[in-house]
């Protein structure tokens, strides 16, 4: 059996990102595959995958998004992981510039319920309805009126 046809078998929920897709099965497991030359996978190699490999240490994962070279995951608890680019913080891991090839858990969120991977940040809202954003701000993304790189979430609203 072909994994697209396991895929199918598994009430699976399918997103891409920029160059890469992604699978979050019902069992609550993510697979990757596509570009990996940001880390977006989830996995340190290939540089490409035409088979989708699963996501190694991800577990209970309730939702998935794909930005341009980043991925975001929602676990069962409200925590966010983050793997792949990090140029401008969209990791949420307090750093600027390094690379994650598996995932890192963003940083003082818990009690999310939803997550959202744009080109170059990343937001997700707790289920209290208060949103948090991090990464590129320089045309206003996050909404905190300012226009600064955030490293680490900060409250939109």
């Amino acid at each position: 059996m072909r994994a697209a046809e396991g895929f199918a078998r598994q009430g699976t929920v399918l997103l891409g990102g920029r160059n890469h897709s992604l699978a979050l099965r019902s069992d609550g497991t993510v697979w990757a595959w596509g570009d990996n030359t940001q880390g977006q996978l989830g996995v340190s190699a290939p540089a490409f995958s035409r088979t989708p490999p699963q996501v190694p240490g991800l577990f209970g994962i309730t939702a998935i998004d794909g930005g341009d070279g980043h991925t975001l995951a929602l676990k069962t608890g409200g925590t966010v992981w983050s793997f792949g680019a990090n140029d401008t913080g969209q990791l949420g891991d307090g750093s600027l510039g390094v690379r994650r090839t598996s995932p890192v858990q963003v940083q003082g969120l818990f009690g999310m319920v939803s997550i959202s991977a744009g080109a170059q940040h990343s937001l997700a809202v707790k289920s209290d309805g208060v949103v948090w954003g991090w990464g590129d701000n320089s045309q206003g993304a996050l909404g905190n009126g300012m226009s600064s790189i955030r490293l680490r979430p900060v409250r939109v609203f």
